[in-house]
């Protein structure tokens, strides 16, 4: 059901020639017996990056080092930066959120992985 999501979603968003393959996923979920009618199976529309990888977080730090304290000053910097507009303010903050998130994640693994062995 994901992948066929997937596809009809590519096809409706973005134009892709997909229509075949979406008809063999539709046997295969039929074979193993899907209730229902396939084609209701709800599109997939994946969200679009606003970032370039790495982006946020360097636009993050440089914020902080202007002397952003809390993460809807540093969503607000941002969008000003970007030149977007206000109303982007609180998905940013949430982007900026996860991002701190997922980094103090990632520097406690490595943290914890790089200590001596007893």
């Amino acid at each position: 059901m994901a992948k066929r999501a997937e596809i009809s979603g590519l096809i409706r968003f973005k134009g892709a020639n997909l229509a075949d393959q979406l008809q063999h996923i539709d046997a295969v979920l039929l074979i193993l017996g899907y209730k229902g009618d396939p084609s209701q199976i709800v599109p997939l529309r994946r969200q679009t990056n606003r970032f370039r990888k790495g982006e946020l977080y360097r636009l993050i730090l440089k914020c902080e080092a202007e002397g952003s304290k809390a993460n809807k000053e540093t969503a607000q910097r941002i969008v000003a930066m970007k030149g977007w507009g206000p109303s982007l303010v609180e998905r940013i903050r949430q982007c900026v959120n996860t991002a701190k998130v997922r980094r103090r994640r990632k520097a406690k693994a490595v943290g914890h992985d790089s200590r001596p062995q007893e």
